[in-house]
């Protein structure tokens, strides 16, 4: 299994509001891309000073299913969104042991 974790650092003009919408629609990826086993997707809550904004954490059957999650077009409408008012984004992709 790949296990593929971004985290996030945002522009202040990106409003709480439209953060939550975002979030909704990261969230309902898995039921839109079926190669996406799992994602939880959250926000920091320490604050501390290397700390990022927000983190997700999505689960795949293997690499394909990861590459089939980046080139899905529910994936590019969340990434539309995102795109202008990212400051940072950092990932990490890694293989796990299936817990199933």
């Amino acid at each position: 299994m790949i296990r593929h974790v971004a985290v996030f650092r945002f522009a202040p003009e990106f409003a709480p509001a439209e953060r939550e919408r975002w979030m909704s629609l990261l969230r309902a990826l898995p039921e839109r891309i079926p190669e996406l086993r799992s994602m939880s997707v959250g926000t920091d809550v320490l604050g501390g000073p290397a700390s990022h904004e927000l983190a997700i954490v999505a689960d795949f059957d293997d690499l394909a299913g990861l590459e089939a999650y980046t080139r899905h077009p529910a994936h590019a409408e969340v990434l539309r969104i995102s795109a202008p008012v990212k400051v940072s984004l950092a990932t990490v992709d890694f293989e796990i042991q299936d817990a199933s």
